[in-house]
């Protein structure tokens, strides 16, 4: 069965999870003799905060989106290069084979700009493969066998950078869930201990009940009612 899409369960930053956590984690630790009392420990605490100190320690998504856009831009600047060594050889070309012909036409460059990342592959293969074929009739023009070699090169390199892209895409996006998984784990935890903490100075202690609320819009300052555990 397919796995689920991952949603966030909750409204405000992950940069406020972080500094709303460690806050509520603070508080527990200065009140952990009452919180003992409901099997909530010191040592509970402190696994909340190590959970929250490994959060704040993942890679962001922005940090991701700059790895991703790296290697995309490195994936097509060699796509340029070999355009230009495309049209390098099909300058020649043209020069014997005239625009049109069936010979001309068999090298299957007219759309170059225009095609994708995998079209683009299949004609420089193709490039090489019938530039090969007319070498002795395209020589003369200053066509050479290192040039078409060079194309197989730019060919392969520009191979290896499609599947790079494609692998930092598939990494940003498990990042991006296991840092949701993470995030909603971490917030799960402090909605049930900080309805604790309200539950004990809910009628001693003004002061301390409303250390445990949480804020839960993106700004983290307009305060919403906490979900009371049933």
């Amino acid at each position: 069965m397919r796995k689920p899409n991952v949603v966030r369960i909750y409204k405000h930053s992950d940069g406020t999870l972080v500094t709303k956590g460690l806050e509520k984690v603070a508080y527990m630790l200065r009140d952990k003799t009452q919180f003992e009392q409901y099997g909530i420990t010191t040592n509970l605490m402190n696994d909340l905060k190590a959970l929250i100190d490994s959060f704040s320690n993942r890679l962001t998504d922005v940090e991701a989106l700059g790895d991703q856009t790296n290697v995309t831009a490195n994936k097509d600047a060699k796509a340029e290069e070999l355009r230009t060594a495309i049209r390098d050889v099909m300058a020649r070309v043209v020069l014997v084979f005239p625009f049109g012909t069936p010979k001309y036409k068999k090298f299957g460059t007219d759309t170059l700009s225009q095609q994708s990342d995998s079209e683009l592959l299949l004609t420089a293969k193709r490039v090489v493969r019938v530039g090969t074929e007319f070498l002795p009739d395209l020589s003369e023009n200053g066509l050479t066998a290192a040039m078409l070699t060079a194309i197989t090169t730019l060919s392969e390199e520009f191979a290896d950078l499609i599947v790079d892209m494609h692998i930092e895409i598939g990494n940003r996006d498990i990042e991006q869930e296991d840092r949701v998984e993470a995030g909603n784990t971490i917030y799960t935890i402090l909605v049930k201990y900080t309805n604790t903490g309200q539950s004990i100075w809910e009628t001693s202690d003004v002061a301390k009940f409303n250390d445990y609320v949480l804020y839960n819009t993106i700004s983290g300052e307009a305060e919403e009612e906490t979900p009371k555990a049933s």
